[in-house]
């Protein structure tokens, strides 16, 4: 969408939830410029800024007990988490201006990438019904991690916490493949089980991007009414080179050490303690009870047939088709735990 500066209207009585540190103070710096448009169109709001770790819920709470019916929340996608886990999904529109590091929803939702188009869409958007995902009694919108992933976010905002933005992931990324190692893991539901006993990460996709664009889950979408569970075992050296060319042109379900599956809900268990995340926060260990809570979320964003973030054609085949190797789906993982219990 082309932003201009005309005037334009939100049809909400509106609470925006702000977290001036995303983006290495990004979104600080940002909102002036936007409460300015706010202002200039002579619309009335509140507006809720973020002190801490876990203060966007206790402020989304608030602007929703003083009568919000749309929470607007500003900044990176562990700012949405808080935030949507903070308002009354009966009964409160959610909506999201994307100033974060990555901005991983942003992409799966198909949000522009301009904070003056989103306002701008703001006012002719109709609120559409997404999925979200649960995961010990906790909401995420996008994706949680457990494993090497969960570990590399643990390590960016702890041991490396002075240093801003995408640095500190590179640097945890790099501490975390010398340091960790895998782990064994049991993945359970109502109809089958599966072990793998050296697991590298485990993947519960809502949506199909993580933070800076790459496609983590292809087949993943917000309003199919499941999750992609995706598995990587860990890869030996020259297994790892390809794995990660693979990963980032979105062709790492077809490798080996990935088993993936739709699924609505199960429990994932480890033989020691590995920590987990949503969206990038860091919310405990294993084990985490997991599922699906289809339509839970009304949010202001554009059509899914007007998405700008839509997949490459070269990754909408159907999965059976595409990931020939581990379990593509699962009538195969049935099928392989079947014939492991006959063996």
């Amino acid at each position: 969408m082309r932003h201009t500066n005309g005037k334009f209207n939100i049809p909400y009585k509106t609470a925006f939830v702000v977290n001036p540190t995303s983006g290495a103070g990004h979104a600080g710096k940002t909102w002036p410029q936007i409460a300015e448009r706010l202002d200039q169109s002579g619309l009335k709001y509140k507006v809720y800024f973020t002190r801490c770790s876990g203060d966007g819920r206790f402020m989304a709470e608030k602007a929703v007990s003083a009568g919000a019916e749309l929470v607007v929340a500003v900044g990176g996608d562990g700012t949405l988490v808080e935030v949507v886990n903070g308002i009354d999904l009966d009964r409160t529109v959610f909506a999201v201006i994307p100033l974060g590091t990555g901005n991983g929803f942003r992409r799966s939702c198909g949000l522009p990438g301009q904070w003056q188009s989103v306002l701008q869409g703001f006012s002719c958007w109709q609120p559409r019904r997404i999925d979200l995902g649960v995961i010990n009694g906790t909401c995420f919108l996008n994706v949680a991690g457990i494993g090497f992933d969960a570990a590399v976010a643990e390590m960016a905002s702890e041991k490396y916490k002075m240093i801003k933005g995408y640095t500190a992931y590179v640097l945890a990324f790099f501490d975390g493949l010398t340091r960790l190692d895998h782990f064994y893991t049991r993945v359970t539901c109502d109809r089958w089980g599966i072990e793998q006993p050296n697991t590298l990460l485990v993947v519960v996709a809502n949506g199909p991007y993580y933070g800076g664009g790459l496609t983590i889950a292809p087949h993943a979408s917000l309003d199919d009414g499941s999750l992609d569970l995706i598995i990587v075992r860990r890869p030996t050296g020259t297994e790892t080179t390809v794995l990660a060319f693979q990963a980032m042109a979105g062709m790492h379900l077809e490798n080996s050490a990935v088993i993936s599956t739709k699924i609505d809900s199960f429990r994932v268990e480890a033989d020691h303690q590995v920590p987990v995340h949503i969206d990038g926060e860091i919310i405990g260990k294993l084990p985490a009870e997991i599922m699906i809570k289809p339509g839970a979320l009304q949010i202001l964003a554009p059509p899914k047939n007007q998405s700008n973030c839509s997949l490459p054609n070269f990754l909408k085949k159907p999965l059976d088709k595409r990931n020939k190797c581990g379990y593509n789906n699962r009538a195969s993982i049935d099928a392989s735990v079947a014939e492991r219990q006959t063996r």
